[in-house]
């Protein structure tokens, strides 16, 4: 393979795989086991299922992306480096730590919304309007489907929970 082969598409294609394999040998030391109640498991689901759904998801990126890519007849330069992409990573990396830091005190549903809030306004979104209804309709919607759907339990705001009926909103 040349180096002029060597694209920014392919670098993201293996290193997604290499992404895949690792969550998928880290699966079993990092999932906790979940509780047993009288000899039954308190999970309706395994909860490996999900990290292993999403380690077969990087590998197929990343295998789809290699071979795509090995034959590709265009050139994909690598991109230059300007002040204000340099900016923008730092800004969402940045963004993302403190997500990962508000979500054990604010749960799922705040934190991400905070996160979508932050990151679109300062990604240049012109509608605050239509960021603030995708920022709290879509993390409800994960919120909603992965508790009351799948029963993989987020954290939720800490202070109070929010039920309709038998439907865990908050």
């Amino acid at each position: 393979m040349k180096f002029d082969k060597f694209s920014p598409n392919l670098l993201s294609g293996i290193i997604s795989i290499l992404f895949g394999i690792f969550i998928y040998y880290k699966i079993p030391t990092e999932v906790e086991k979940p509780v047993l109640i009288f000899g039954q498991s308190s999970s309706e689901i395994d909860p490996q299922i999900v990290p292993t759904i999403i380690a077969f998801m990087f590998l197929i990126f990343g295998l789809y992306t290699v071979f795509y890519e090995k034959n590709s007849k265009i050139s994909n330069n690598w991109p230059k480096f300007t002040k204000q992409i340099l900016i923008n990573i730092s800004i969402t990396i940045l963004c993302l730590i403190l997500y990962s830091i508000l979500f054990q005190y604010f749960g799922f549903v705040i934190s991400s919304v905070l996160l979508i809030l932050s990151l679109g306004t300062f990604m240049g979104n012109v509608n605050f309007k239509y960021i603030t209804v995708i920022s709290i309709l879509f993390p409800l919607s994960i919120f909603f489907l992965f508790v009351n759907v799948m029963h993989v339990f987020l954290p939720e705001f800490p202070f109070y929970e929010i039920r309709i009926g038998n439907f865990l909103i908050m």
